[in-house]
């Protein structure tokens, strides 16, 4: 373990995990291909040696060095790189649904820092007062942002990647995505029409899947990529998926996806978390869906800042932070904030826990 002794001395960044690795990558033109399966049963550290043997499978020992020492290159680089993102001015963050609601206050918030705003949505001008893209897009610049938008139906696969392209036409690039879209139907098994399980799995999962995947090239790019999903953590608790089990897999689906991701591209520096609000929050949602409580739910609720000023401050973290579930009131606590009445729908209210909580 002589190479991988070096390495360490040279910066303490990098992990054991990390280390096995890269030795791997140089102690394979001496060893050989691993044969079979990916060992998951034999932990993570096998996983790693797995996958670091297979991608050198039949280079000699100078390729095999050559491509060692890049890679502990660019993870030295990286590792340089590795801290809390101080500022955001001029960096661009791409959020899906917003053109109203949860979506619209993260957007406000990062512009607020000076950020580009890729904002992706279905609806471009107002209709019946309930939001709009252009709506978004002008207060975004009035808060000292810029905003670029892209009217797109997540579920449509050439709509997100046209969408993340306009964002890279008109800033050069994508730092930040935010899958926020989100379908909504509560109903027992029974009562719920295989189209809307369709719905909630295509807008829910598959939409934060395909747009992840299409900004991935761009976020890889960035020196600091990051990656947020609106998704609770997850629960096994079976009370979550009585009565709305379509729902729920969906959500929980979102979740594993943090998980699989932020173990994926852990090398390359992206960081990837889930929020989730710790209260009902004020959006269309919760004020015009009877099943959720309708207008007496609104006054136990927060309003939509509260996850925007979260989101601000969990994508602001190092990168080394990831493959975590936070609520708003947690991620905010931690950065000091006591008081929380600013949030209130109507203060003095008793506030409604959040589904999954």
């Amino acid at each position: 373990m002589k190479a991988t002794k070096e390495v360490m001395n040279l910066s303490s960044r990098p992990d054991n995990k990390t280390m096995l690795m890269l030795y791997s990558l140089y102690k394979q033109s001496t060893e050989g291909d691993v044969s079979g399966g990916l060992p998951v049963s034999e932990g993570i550290a096998a996983i790693a040696k797995y996958r670091a043997w297979k991608k050198l499978k039949g280079k000699d020992s100078q390729e095999a060095m050559k491509e060692y020492s890049d890679i502990v290159d660019n993870l030295l680089e990286r590792s340089e790189k590795i801290s809390d993102i101080k500022t955001w001015n001029g960096r661009t963050v791409l959020i899906s649904g917003s053109s109203r609601g949860l979506g619209r206050a993260m957007a406000l918030r990062f512009a607020e820092e000076g950020a580009n705003l890729v904002l992706l949505g279905r609806t471009l001008d107002a209709e019946d007062g309930k939001g709009s893209l252009n709506e978004t897009a002008e207060m975004v610049e009035s808060a000292g942002g810029k905003a670029a938008v892209a009217v797109c139906d997540v579920r449509n696969d050439a709509d997100v990647i046209a969408a993340v392209q306009i964002g890279v036409d008109a800033f050069g690039g994508i730092d930040a995505v935010i899958c926020n879209a989100g379908a909504l139907f509560i109903a027992p098994f029974d009562e719920t029409p295989l189209k809307r399980f369709d719905l909630v799995h295509e807008v829910n999962i598959r939409a934060s899947f395909s747009l992840c995947q299409a900004a991935l090239p761009h976020l890889r790019n960035s020196d600091n990529g990051r990656i947020l999903l609106i998704c609770p953590p997850i629960s096994l608790d079976p009370k979550w998926f009585n009565g709305s089990v379509a729902y729920t897999i969906s959500k929980f689906s979102m979740s594993m996806l943090v998980l699989g991701l932020a173990e994926e591209l852990s090398m390359d520096g992206i960081s990837v978390n889930g929020l989730w609000p710790a209260t009902t929050i004020d959006t269309a949602a919760v004020r015009y869906n009877k099943a959720l409580g309708g207008a007496e739910m609104v006054r136990r609720s927060r309003i939509p800042r509260i996850v925007g000023d979260a989101a601000f401050a969990i994508m602001s973290k190092s990168s080394e932070f990831t493959g975590k579930f936070h609520t708003d009131e947690s991620v905010l606590r931690e950065q000091g904030v006591e008081d929380f009445v600013q949030y209130a729908v109507e203060p003095g209210m008793p506030l409604q826990p959040d589904y999954y909580l």
